[in-house]
Parts: structure tokens; C-alpha cells; sequence
């Protein structure tokens, strides 16, 4: 009933207002995204715009910069009238048509404003250089201004946002680029806070590394990303959007400043940020896009644009501040047309919100039937489906969990599933199990006094030895294994005897492919990243064959330099032959990571491990045995061809960006004549 009352009135407050603007077209003229497996798609409308009005209640916004709404409904605003140089809080609430203005007789430019759980009223005031702590009537009980702390630094204090903890301390958002300035109840500086940093990259660690230090002083005057607005949660944790800024642009902080959202989809102009019910997180961008993100940063529902004619019902000239009662209508500031833009929600998102609000509480069972009601409206809404695998998990239904969380993509979810529903199956079958084991077991003993196995695996060797005696390219592809058993007198039947050629070293390579592709395309669900959708087969191809072909070339060359014995055929064959282990696990890997949870991953990781160390030993002695050198010349042979690879790389590159240049000349002269002449 409150949501209810709380709607008529807002839509009461749209039609009663003077002077109320509601411009362009009816229907909604913009399209609503979410994320559904790491993709933007289309989902249903979320938010419909009600209105646009120009005052609350006849009261004119003029050029409104913020806006906050408490627990009660209570919205504050503050705004600047350029033309008098002067500001004011506009107070009104959601359930009357009372509107109150305050702070017209000392403000000048208010940028931020906030409203504690004591009910006192934080102001920035950028104009004034101060920022201000208000009672309920208004009355100033403190005002900060620049700290006299070397703490604070240079900077000149213009506060464009405020905001206070549930302990009284306040944060002002003056240099975003150093953090928000904390102080605590008493009006004493204690320091930056939620400061974000500089991610260095392999450009900037190499010119550190090799710049003077007079190169270095001109060339890393960087400042981290800027903190573009900020907000706090019911739980007193800090929000902040920052500015150019791809993926952790939205950040919750604890208290120690550390991030807790991880990645997230965000723009990278985002303009402000507010925390509304069970915890939501929504941000408005200055392109005019609302994000609504779930408490763990899932992004719901993505919004909005821009419209610079204000033609257009629901999109935004410039969006300045943002904020959200407790029915989740979105309230939005629009500076350039000096209007307040609401937002309510749809039946979908109602929906969507509810089903939320069971699954934080913990109540899984209760939000099965919301969301099932959701996917009857979009089946592509991950967040449903992973809120309805927490809901069969919770009933004990893991089979259908574990489907729901592979279509939402969640591993964690899959993982605690996958781990249930192997365990019912080792307890349902495991007679059939102890029952095959210990007749394998039986079989294997009496072997051992009867001999009968040479039964089957005579014929299996004759039928091998046969088909290599007649065809020759298979007899010389399994030497691979003589070569693995004894690499060093492998090496020398390769060099002196001409024991493997070009086909059969090629076929190898091929087949290693194979393996390859099976591995990324059969590694289990919980351990395989990649988009399956999105490989390009000749990327994989390039990954595998061009690297082998340079370390060959490049070996080659090094050899030839340094007085190696081998020729390319042998660099190439040993080369070839010593890249086994590495692919022959492959899919051993992917067979085996389709049984495991990630309460098992460190086998995946140390299988993976011994491959690679295997595939290195197996290098290193392929290099000093295909050469014949000594340990020392092995050792500074590869490090020679690995840099070379890098140069013959680079040179390629190089080479094709010129010929590239060449090719539009010519292009463009041709061009010419030919509209020329």
C-alpha cells in the first residue's frame, strides 16, 4: 500500500506542479539492455520516463546540481540561479505538496548534498569554497573549510560533494584525483580516502626502466583517474565512480579503500552514482545513460541517451545527479534544461526487483516463482537464471541448478552443483564401482601366475609392428616415443641415419593441432573462459604453427652462427618431438577438468604445471643434443633464439606497416589520376 501511495503521489507531484514540462513523444524512445552471457541484449522496458517539470510545486529549480532522497522520501535539491549569483536547498517530500526552500541567504553555488542518519543536511558549496552541516531548519552547525594540514596539500578546497558515515565523519570529493578528503565529526582533516591508482603498463615499466632521470620527470606527471562522484549504502560502504575508467569505474570501498565490486560494465563518463533499495547501485553517465547494477555489481538494466533538442521523453541534454526513492523511481537531474526527470518502475522490473529482494534475504525457495516469472517475460536474463539455480539448489534439486547455472554462466554456483550431483551419483553406483575394481583387480592377479593378457596385446603388436614396417611416415611419426624414452640417442638416428622426415614431422604437428582444438573446445565448463563462439580458427592455427616455425627458423639461424651441428630438418623434427608432452596433455586435461569442482582445480593447475616443466626439459636437451653443445652454449643458444623470434616479429611488423603506406600511395596516386586526367 505505501508503494502505491507513494506512486499516486509521485505521479500527482508530475501533474500538479507549475510550469510542468512534458515534452516530445508518449511512448518510450529509447531501447533497455541488460547482460546475458558477457553480451549487451535487448530486454524488456524497465523504466518508463512520467515526466520532466522545470519546479517542485512552483518552486523553480533553476540550475539544479544535486539531489538525494532519504529513508523517509524526503528529496533535497540544491541548485544555483547564475543570474543572482545565489543557490538554495529545495526539501519537499513524496507523500505531501510541501515544498521547502533553505540556505538562500548563504549560498552561492551548491554542488552536493547529503543527508545523514542523525537527519542532519551536508552541503557542498563549491561557490563559497566551503562546505556546510545544516539541522533539519537549516541552521549551520559546522563548516569545513580548507584543512591547515600538509596532509591536504596545494590544492585549492572548492567541494563539489559531500557525504557523512553512520560514525559522523565526513567525506568531501574536492581533487578527485586524489580521493575524498575525510574529516571526522569534529571538522579535523584526517586524510585522502578511496584514492584510485595509476595501472602501469608494459610501456611505461620499460621507459621507466631505461629513461633518464630528467625523462622520467617530464614524462610521469600522471594522475590517477578522477573520482567523478560518490555515495554510501545502508551499510555505511562508500560508492565511487571514477572518470576513463573501463570496468572498475563503479567501486564499493571498505574501510580500508580496497575495492570490493571487482569488474563491472560500466561507461567511462560516468557522472554520479546513488545506492537505492536492498542495496542497488544505479549511475547516471554524462552521455545520458542510467546503469542499474544488483548489490554484487550484475548489471540489470542499462538506459537512456542523449537528446541535446529536448525533444525526446526520457533522454537527457546534460545529466547531472541521480537518485531513487524506496519503490525505485528513479529521480534525474538534467542541468543544460534545468529539469527533474522521473522515472518509474515497469511490471518487469518489478518483478525483477522483487525476486531480488527474496534471493539477498536468503529466501531461494520463495523467489522461484518470481523468477520463473521473469524468464516467462526474457529468457536471456542470466541474473534469473542464476537466482533460480540458488532456488533448485536450495531444494535440493541439483540437476536442474546445475543447468540454470550453466546458462547464467555462473562457475561458483556450477561448481557447488556439479559437486553434489557426482556425489549422489558415486553413492548410487557405488556397487557397480567397488564391483568393477575389484574384478579388475582379480583379473590383474591371476595374470600374474596364467600370463594370459600377451592373449590380447600380441596380436595388437603384431598388427603394429606390421603396419609400420609397410608404411614408413606412420613407423617415423611413433618414434616420437623412442624420442621422449632416450632424446639423446634419438637425436643422433635423426642427424645420421635420416630416421624421421619433413611428412611425418608435419603430420605430427598437425595432429597436435587436433588436440589442441579438442582441448578448448571439451575443457570443462568451471576452467574454459574463452567464448566458444568467437574463435577464430586461423587465430588458433597462427597460435600453434607460428611460434614453432619461428623458434625452428630462429634456432636454425643461432646454430648455424654458433657452430651447431644440426641442420633445419633436424631443428625442425627434435623441435617438433619435444613439443609432445606439451599437447599429448591437452586432452588428457580437458577429459579429466569435465569431472572436477573447483575444490579440485590445483589438479588441473599442477597437471598443466608438469606438462609445461616436462615440455622445457624435453627443449632443453632437444637444443644441446640436435647442436651438441655443452650445458652453457644450450642455455644461451635459447636465449638467443627466443630474441631473436622478438626481432623477427617486430621486423615483420615493421615491413607490413611500410608496405601498407606503399600500397595507399599507390592507391591514392592512382586515384588521382584517374579524376584527374
Amino acid at each position: 500500500m505505501k508503494k502505491l501511495a507513494i506512486l499516486l503521489l509521485v505521479f500527482t507531484l508530475s501533474l500538479s506542479m507549475i510550469g510542468t514540462i512534458v515534452k516530445g513523444e508518449s511512448g518510450v524512445r529509447y531501447n533497455t539492455f541488460t547482460i546475458s552471457n558477457g553480451r549487451f541484449v535487448r530486454t524488456q522496458t524497465a523504466y518508463t520516463p512520467l515526466s520532466s517539470q522545470s519546479d517542485v510545486y512552483g518552486e523553480s529549480l533553476d540550475k539544479p546540481n544535486d539531489i538525494y532522497i532519504d529513508d523517509n522520501n524526503m528529496v533535497y535539491i540544491v541548485s544555483t540561479n547564475e543570474a543572482e549569483g545565489t543557490g538554495k536547498l529545495l526539501v519537499f517530500s513524496l507523500e505531501s505538496e510541501d515544498v521547502t526552500v533553505l540556505g538562500e541567504d548563504f549560498l552561492i553555488n551548491p554542488t552536493g548534498v547529503h543527508v545523514g542518519r542523525n537527519g542532519h543536511i551536508y552541503i557542498a558549496d563549491r561557490g563559497n569554497n566551503v562546505a556546510y552541516q545544516l539541522d533539519e531548519e537549516g541552521n549551520i552547525l559546522e563548516t569545513y573549510t580548507k584543512p591547515n594540514s600538509p596532509l591536504f596539500g596545494d590544492d585549492e578546497f572548492q567541494p563539489r560533494k559531500i557525504i557523512s558515515d553512520a560514525r559522523g565523519n565526513v567525506y568531501i570529493l574536492n581533487n578527485g584525483s586524489r580521493g575524498l578528503a575525510q574529516f571526522t565529526n569534529d571538522n579535523d582533516f584526517l586524510g585522502y580516502f578511496g584514492t584510485n591508482y595509476i595501472q602501469p603498463s608494459l610501456r611505461t615499466v620499460l621507459q621507466y626502466m631505461f629513461f633518464t632521470e630528467e625523462q622520467r620527470s617530464n614524462l610521469f606527471q600522471l594522475s590517477p583517474p578522477e573520482i567523478s562522484n560518490m555515495a554510501i549504502d545502508d551499510r555505511g560502504l562508500i560508492h565511487t565512480v571514477s572518470l576513463g575508467v573501463e570496468g572498475t569505474g563503479v567501486k564499493r570501498l571498505n574501510i580500508s579503500g580496497d575495492n570490493l565490486l571487482g569488474e563491472v560494465y560500466n561507461l567511462e563518463d560516468l557522472q554520479d552514482v546513488f545506492v537505492g533499495p536492498i542495496g542497488n547501485i544505479y549511475t547516471v553517465s554524462k552521455s545520458g545513460y542510467i546503469y542499474e547494477y544488483d548489490v554484487e555489481g550484475n548489471l540489470l538494466f542499462a538506459f537512456g541517451g542523449q537528446d541535446e533538442s529536448n525533444q525526446i521523453k526520457g533522454l537527457f541534454n546534460v545529466p547531472s545527479a541521480i537518485a531513487v526513492d524506496s519503490s525505485y523511481n528513479i529521480f534525474a537531474l538534467d542541468q543544460a534544461s534545468q529539469e527533474l526527470l522521473i522515472y518509474i518502475p515497469t511490471e518487469f522490473s518489478d518483478l525483477v526487483h522483487g525476486a531480488l529482494s527474496l534471493y539477498q534475504d536468503g529466501n531461494y525457495e520463495e523467489s522461484e516463482e518470481p523468477w520463473q516469472e521473469v524468464l516467462k517475460m526474457n529468457d536471456l536474463f542470466d541474473l534469473a537464471h542464476k537466482g533460480l539455480g540458488n532456488a533448485y539448489f536450495s531444494l535440493g534439486q541439483y540437476s536442474d541448478a546445475l543447468e540454470e547455472y550453466d546458462i547464467a554462466r555462473d562457475r561458483d554456483g556450477y561448481s557447488d552443483a556439479y559437486w553434489e550431483v557426482r556425489n549422489q551419483y558415486l553413492i548410487d553406483n557405488v556397487g557397480v564401482i567397488l564391483g568393477a575394481f575389484f574384478i579388475l583387480l582379480l583379473l590383474y592377479l591371476i595374470n600374474l601366475k596364467a600370463n594370459f593378457f600377451h592373449y590380447l596385446g600380441d596380436p595388437l603388436k603384431k598388427g603394429l609392428r606390421a603396419l609400420r614396417k609397410n608404411v614408413r611416415v606412420i613407423d617415423e611419426m611413433l618414434y616420437v616415443f623412442t624420442y621422449l624414452r632416450n632424446p639423446a640417442e634419438s637425436s643422433y638416428h635423426i642427424k645420421r641415419k635420416e630416421r624421421v622426415g619433413y611428412l611425418a614431422a608435419t603430420l605430427l604437428l598437425f595432429i597436435y593441432f587436433g588436440f589442441y582444438i579438442y582441448y578448448i573446445y571439451n575443457l570443462g565448463f568451471l576452467f574454459n573462459y574463452r567464448d566458444l563462439s568467437n574463435i577464430n580458427l586461423l587465430e588458433e592455427v597462427l597460435k600453434v604453427f607460428l611460434p614453432v616455425l619461428l623458434f625452428v627458423v630462429s634456432n636454425y639461424l643461432i646454430g648455424s652462427i654458433r657452430e651447431g651441428e644440426g641442420r633445419l630438418k633436424d631443428v625442425y623434427v627434435t623441435t617438433v618431438f619435444s613439443l609432445a608432452p606439451l599437447f599429448i596433455s591437452f586432452p588428457l586435461i580437458a577429459i579429466l577438468s569435465n569431472g572436477l569442482t573447483y575444490n579440485e582445480s590445483f589438479l588441473i593447475s599442477f597437471a598443466q604445471f608438469i606438462a609445461i616443466f616436462v615440455t622445457g626439459i624435453y627443449f632443453f636437451f632437444m637444443v644441446k643434443e640436435t647442436h651438441y653443445y655443452n650445458v652453457k652454449d644450450t642455455i644461451i643458444s635459447l636465449l638467443i633464439s627466443f630474441f631473436t623470434m622478438v626481432m623477427l616479429l617486430l621486423g615483420t611488423f615493421i615491413i607490413y606497416i611500410l608496405l601498407s603506406e606503399l600500397f595507399t600511395l599507390v592507391r591514392d596516386l592512382i586515384m588521382e589520376v584517374y579524376y584527374h586526367v
